[in-house]
């Protein structure tokens, strides 16, 4: 068992064990001094009792106390033993013998206990680099299925890219044209209540079709991001500016919350990061529905800074979560699917990354992260 005591307390129980040996050897010595008249028989019986207080130093303290127990009982037995006069020579051969022995048993515990106790440590240092390396194991585990899954997103957004791309270039020409001829048609039936309806509601399904291809070339066809310094917080503000409207419009309080980490600059394309902040924030007030709150905040890991945004919708299915960056996935009624597969393209292309997350009580947490310039 690994000593598991705090230093205070390892320090007054080693306090508390000189004591017990000291007074242990006290009392040994008074007895061969006070009772001096006895045999000598007696007094080499009682000479082996020191191997106690000798053992136990040597077990506690390690060779230091065994050497320094058996040399502080040799000094304080010497005088006894070149006084006492009815010691024949065998008895003094007898009592060096057994003070010699008690310095042997002394030196060879301590050596023992030292020696077992390096290999204790050995044992545990073994056991921390072994979990360190369990840990570190694991952790490469994970950022390897990481990695994959991210290789594979890559792959999966390339392919429906392409496809996209064609798609969008082929309806938005005989849209266009269906656009104008229906703005034609309203004019020319001004006075028609039914037609204008109709003209209106063509119109409107006319420029949602035309979002929809917008965002499939924006995701098909990226561009290169054209990078420049500029401060998180400004990007926030301006992106905050810009969704106003929809917030007043739903009734939605945006709460953003101020430290030093809007001062930090980040090398990136301003016009991307705008998007990637409207796309989380219209996110959000979609999750919000009527009323109700929106925290914003910046944040910051080892290298990276950015924002948080946090909603009190009902939250993500688990069995939803790893298909929110799909393209084309959505839970929404009149969702693409193509926001957020927007959002991790551009930061993939910045380097940054975003982690999604249920929150304990209700709603979602989304953190972008980009590399501080």
């Amino acid at each position: 068992m690994f000593n598991l005591e705090s230093p205070d307390q390892n320090h007054v129980r080693s306090l508390f064990d000189l004591l017990v040996i000291g007074l242990v050897v006290a009392i040994l010595t008074a007895i061969h001094y006070t009772n001096y008249h006895y045999e000598m028989n007696y007094h080499i019986l009682l000479q082996f009792a020191y191997y106690l207080p000798v053992i136990y130093a040597a077990m506690r303290f390690g060779l230091a106390g065994g050497i320094l127990s058996g040399l502080v009982i040799t000094l304080l037995i010497l005088p006894f033993m070149t006084h006492f006069h009815a010691m024949d020579l065998s008895a003094i051969y007898t009592q060096w013998v057994e003070i010699g022995l008690i310095n042997v048993i002394g030196w060879l515990t301590g050596f023992l206990t030292q020696q077992e106790r390096r290999a204790k440590r050995k044992y545990q240092l073994a056991l921390t680099v072994q979990k360190e390396l369990v840990e570190k194991l694991k952790r490469e585990g994970q950022e390897r299925e990481r990695l994959e899954e991210e290789i594979r997103q890559t792959e999966r957004l390339t392919a429906l890219g392409h496809m996209s791309a064609g798609l969008a270039h082929e309806i938005r020409n005989p849209l266009g044209i269906m656009k104008v001829s229906i703005q034609l048609l309203a004019q020319e039936k001004v006075h028609d209540e039914v037609v204008t309806e109709y003209c209106r509601v063509l119109l409107e399904e006319c420029e949602r079709l035309n979002r929809l291809v917008s965002e499939f070339l924006t995701f098909a066809r990226p561009k290169e991001p054209v990078r420049s310094p500029i401060a998180l917080g400004k990007l926030l503000d301006e992106g905050v500016t810009l969704i106003q409207p929809a917030l007043g419009q739903r009734h939605i309080e945006l709460k953003q919350a101020r430290n030093q980490v809007d001062e930090k600059k980040v090398e990136v394309d301003a016009d991307q990061i705008k998007q990637v902040i409207l796309n989380i924030l219209l996110n959000a007030i979609d999750a919000q529905g009527e009323d109700g709150v929106i925290l914003l905040e910046g944040i910051q890991q080892v290298g990276f800074v950015g924002f948080a945004v946090s909603d009190e919708g009902p939250g993500i299915l688990l069995n939803a979560m790893p298909y929110i960056y799909d393209p084309f996935f959505t839970t929404k009624e009149k969702g693409t699917g193509l926001g957020l597969s927007v959002v991790h393209r551009i930061l993939d292309q910045h380097g940054g990354k975003i982690i999604t997350a249920n929150r304990h009580e209700r709603g979602i947490r989304v953190e972008i992260l980009l590399p501080l310039s």
